[in-house]
């Protein structure tokens, strides 16, 4: 197919996605007890994507129609003190590697069990999304941009976590008017022979201004309904390997319903003797983007990069741009994005990926 053809059939299917992301969000479903100390709540978060990618080391462009995630989401309140946090996911199922398709793989995501003694004292338990930096923490259904920064779960494979994800015990508190967050947690990590190896430990401390967060997850994008700067540090250590991060989040009104989004994080990473597969590494995120509230429209830039402490590994940075339309915020929109792969050593490659988000939670 020529590349007119193409960039005609890709039209096309912006095209229809636009139209079909047209319908009006579902009402939250929501039940409650008489006295109403119980409560639960059901949602679902749906990102179905196209992608056309160059494959490295080859000619061809790879195409995929495909769920970039597909979850179930509940919440329950047991009572003022006990809440229970629990999502299923089944990511890029339909996405075909070497020609085969994802069939998919449904699993727990998160689970998480919080019990608040006291708003500067709560204890979560279960599966967490650890606390490492900003965008490590943020919830996948309010991102700016289509996706995390490519690097951002660097460490999930060789910890033998799950995109981010360990079991284990955290305390967690919000206190000088809840502007203060600190995380602190024990964990499972990678057990070793005889599953004899020390726990895998974790904790972080962030600040922020104008409006606090106080939930498991942070924000991304408000749209401009939320006035927020965040700055945080993190640190992850099992034995040698440890993941030093730091970060800021802005989140800036600009008037008439506008705003200003901008995001920073660096993580300084290594697995040392303990982690092999881990090598060492500082790994950068910068992201920004305007939108523009009459026309619902969010431009978006997006860098990251990956460079490596052994020069025998190659270096590599991604620059992305893109543009989100927010029909019905983070409940209904669609993205469309360009990257561009750039090796330190080899040739570069070029990703387009579109995205229909649909959220109820």
């Amino acid at each position: 197919m020529s590349k007119r053809r193409k960039a005609g059939a890709f039209a096309v299917l912006l095209t229809g996605t636009l139209l079909a992301a047209a319908a009006p969000a579902a009402a939250q479903l929501q039940w409650s007890s008489k006295d109403g100390s119980q409560s639960f709540k059901v949602g679902l978060l749906g990102q179905m994507q196209a992608e056309e990618a160059d494959v490295a080391g080859s000619d061809d462009t790879s195409k995929n129609l495909s769920f970039r995630r597909l979850r179930l989401i509940m919440g329950f309140n047991l009572s003022d003190k006990l809440s229970i946090f629990v999502d299923t996911d089944s990511p890029n199922l339909g996405k075909a590697t070497a020609g085969v398709k994802d069939t998919g793989n449904i699993f727990i995501q998160d689970f998480a069990a919080t019990y608040k003694f006291a708003q500067a004292f709560q204890l979560d338990g279960g599966l967490l999304l650890m606390e490492q930096d900003y965008n490590h923490n943020q919830s996948a259904a309010s991102l700016m941009t289509l996706d995390y920064g490519a690097y951002t779960f660097n460490e999930s494979t060789p910890t033998t976590s799950r995109t981010g994800r360990d079991y284990g015990l955290r305390a967690r508190g919000y206190v000088a008017d809840d502007h203060l967050e600190y995380r602190l947690g024990i964990y499972q990590g990678v057990r070793g022979t005889n599953n004899s190896n020390e726990f895998r430990y974790a904790g972080r401390l962030m600040y922020t201004f104008f409006t606090p967060q106080v939930g498991l997850f942070y924000r991304g994008t408000s749209l401009g309904k939320t006035h927020s700067l965040s700055i945080g540090g993190s640190f992850d250590k099992q034995e040698e390997y440890h993941n030093y991060a730091g970060d800021f989040y802005l989140d800036q009104p600009l008037g008439g319903g506008n705003s200003l989004v901008l995001q920073g994080d660096y993580n300084q990473i290594d697995g040392g003797k303990f982690l092999t597969t881990l090598p060492k590494q500082d790994d950068v995120l910068i992201e920004a983007g305007v939108y523009f509230a009459s026309v619902k429209l969010q431009p978006f830039i997006q860098y990251a990069s990956e460079d490596f402490k052994d020069p025998l590994r190659i270096d590599e940075t991604r620059d992305t741009f893109g543009i989100a339309y927010f029909l019905a915020g983070h409940n209904d929109n669609v993205k469309l994005s360009y990257t561009r792969i750039e090796p330190k050593h080899g040739d570069s490659r070029k990703q387009i990926n579109l995205q229909w988000q649909v959220f109820q939670f």
